[in-house]
């Protein structure tokens, strides 16, 4: 089982450093330092906002589930969209914090979410 952790780990690196090449060999005024490798790895090396954390992670403008990482390279999750998905959100009058802290609003939600199925 070693062994297949260090073919991750040697995979990760590979990407990371394919990356930083990729940036590094764009002319000074090109490099935006995000993008992706190989066409479909998404990577980001810029420093976080919280505009760009958001949009990653709780994002109801976005339907897809997995959205570009908001530091280093992969995919981050849009909860919005995964619970959306799962049909635990779409209630208007659900918000993110009712989510994040439930009570008996969230309880209510889950519950008709379950005698649905």
């Amino acid at each position: 089982m070693k062994w297949f952790q260090r073919i991750l780990e040697a995979g990760l690196v590979s990407i990371i450093l394919a990356a930083i090449l990729q940036e590094i060999e764009k002319p000074d005024e090109e490099r935006d330092w995000h993008g992706k490798v190989a066409g479909f790895i998404p990577y980001d090396f810029r420093l976080p906002t919280a505009e760009r954390i958001r949009a990653a992670y709780w994002n109801p403008r976005d339907s897809r589930i997995f959205t570009p990482e908001v530091f280093g390279i992969g995919w981050a999750i849009n909860f919005h969209a995964l619970l959306q998905g799962l049909k635990i959100t779409g209630e208007p009058y659900l918000s993110e914090e009712e989510f994040l802290m439930p009570g008996s609003r969230m309880k209510d939600v889950l519950m008709r979410a379950y005698d649905a199925e």
